[in-house]
């Protein structure tokens, strides 16, 4: 008898141990399986299901009742589908996380909206340069992702390969929910970085910056321009004459402000971040970004000047090859009108710029030098009579030239998107109509405003444009609407399944 009770107490033993050599090594494998594996979720989930299958089988063999490998195999693939960033309906939700799904998912409902805040859920990184293909699940800070509030100006480039496809990619504006509410109050904040291979169906990325941001306010350099918030006007890949690379590197044009109180208006009390300046910064990856030290003493490459209360929002056009020469369209607050216009600066590097008058205004095209009279080319349309400011300049695929698509308010600051044609990209004329107003619907994402205009020409004459549309709560997130075939003066919400 006491030799059988030995016998019994070893196998007992060696039955124990051999359950937990094998729920480490299914638990090692499902995390692994989860881990690098850099196609969909649903590839995660079914090599983490496929590793507890293999420990049923293990622990039967050593003799373990099936009902102790149910329950392990029930947690291991809850640990999996975790790991694999999918959302059980039983996990609880911290209360202020679930008031932030809660106003996401009552913005998911309407036509257009691609793109909006997020708190939660994981999110991938790239291996290093060039690299386009993500992999990894990055978990949320304890505070949430840098763009769980509200969603501001992007940036979208599409890049062509016959061999991989298209390759979409997005830097965009965002505010959190527990950024410091003295800042001027406009979704800026930091930038962050998403990709799509379809241009509606988009990834976000990780950074190194706060919250998983790309690029956040300056906290190293406190005399620059930047070091409240900043936010992305444009993106290209190129080389200069000042800085060159064989493979092109990917330049940012953006803006931000400092801790210095300035006012909007005679009315209006100082707002902190509000005196904003244009600044550069490089890339090899798009996603690790270093600034670049302009000419003014506040590292930016350009400041407001007389009458201009902050500049912002720029974009960068190549009108000329040889010799080199780029325009910067950017829009600023005119302290004279009060109202935001439209200016343009001149440079043949894209690091020194020299500013030029303003090409359109609350008054129509600006006046040009040369021009007799001082008279407006045409009369001033009524939805622009309020301010223009963000715009996006495209090459004219018909007449030449160039097109503008701009954001402008009337007088009672209802927002609409206008189009203005123009062949040297100095002296533009403007459609009489909008081409994109805000939702019918007043409660709509986008029921408030529309603005931040963006363009992507296709390859069949078409466009696509993207834009942020603004709710009745203030909320903003970004959108989509399809042209009419060629005719870039007729959009229609694209219709999300």
């Amino acid at each position: 008898p006491r030799r059988q009770q030995r016998h019994r107490r070893r196998r007992r033993r060696t039955r124990r141990r051999a359950l937990h050599r094998h729920t480490r090594s299914a638990s090692e494998g499902a995390y692994t399986a989860a881990q690098n594996s850099s196609s969909a979720h649903a590839a995660c989930v079914t090599k983490a299901f496929a590793s507890c299958i293999v420990a049923v089988f293990s622990f039967s063999v050593c003799g373990v009742h099936l009902h102790l490998c149910r329950r392990n195999m029930v947690a291991l693939f809850l640990t999996a589908m975790h790991v694999a960033g999918w959302h059980i309906h039983n996990v609880r939700i911290p209360a202020a996380r679930e008031q932030r799904f809660s106003q996401q998912a009552r913005m998911c409902a309407g036509a257009g909206l691609l793109f909006a805040a997020c708190a939660d859920g994981t999110r991938q990184t790239l291996p290093g340069a060039g690299a386009p293909i993500a992999f990894g699940a990055v978990e949320p800070p304890p505070s949430g992702w840098f763009d769980d509030k509200t969603l501001g100006s992007f940036v979208i480039r599409r890049f062509t390969d016959e061999m991989v496809g298209d390759r979409w990619m997005m830097w965009y504006s965002a505010r959190p929910s527990d950024f410091d509410d003295t800042v001027v109050p406009i979704a800026t904040g930091c930038v962050g970085f998403a990709q799509s291979k379809d241009g509606i169906s988009w990834d976000r990325l990780v950074g190194d910056e706060r919250g998983g941001a790309v690029l956040g306010p300056n906290a190293e350099d406190w005399w620059w321009f930047d070091t409240t918030h900043v936010g992305v006007g444009d993106v290209h890949v190129m080389s200069s004459a000042v800085v060159q690379n064989s493979l092109g590197l990917y330049w940012m044009f953006y803006f931000g402000g400092d801790g210095n109180e300035v006012s909007l208006s005679e009315s209006a009390p100082p707002t902190v971040g509000a005196n904003m300046r244009i600044g550069l910064a490089l890339s090899n990856d798009g996603v690790h970004w270093g600034r670049v030290e302009g000419e003014h003493s506040s590292g930016a490459v350009l400041e407001p000047q007389q009458g201009q209360t902050f500049i912002g929002w720029p974009q960068v056009v190549q009108v000329e090859n040889t010799p080199s020469k780029w325009h910067m369209y950017y829009h600023a607050l005119d302290e004279a009108s009060g109202k935001f216009s439209i200016g343009l600066a001149t440079s043949t590097n894209c690091v020194e710029w020299q500013h030029q008058p303003y090409c359109l205004t609350a008054n129509g095209p600006a006046e040009q030098e040369g021009n007799e009279g001082g008279q407006q080319a045409s009369a001033v349309p009524g939805f622009m009579s309020g301010g223009v400011s963000a715009r996006c300049v495209v090459p004219n695929p018909k007449a030449g030239g160039w097109v503008m698509f701009f954001e402008a308010q009337d007088g009672a600051r209802v927002h609409a998107i206008g189009m203005a044609t123009s062949t040297d990209g100095v002296s533009w004329s403007v459609r009489d109509a909008p081409v994109f107003e805000t939702a019918s619907d007043p409660d709509a994402w986008d029921g408030k405003a529309v603005s931040r205009p963006w363009l992507v020409p296709m390859d069949d004459g078409s466009a696509r444009l993207y834009y942020v549309g603004r709710s009745q709560d203030g909320t903003q997130a970004i959108g989509m609407a399809c042209s009419n075939g060629d005719d870039w003066s007729s959009f229609t919400r694209h219709e999300v399944a």
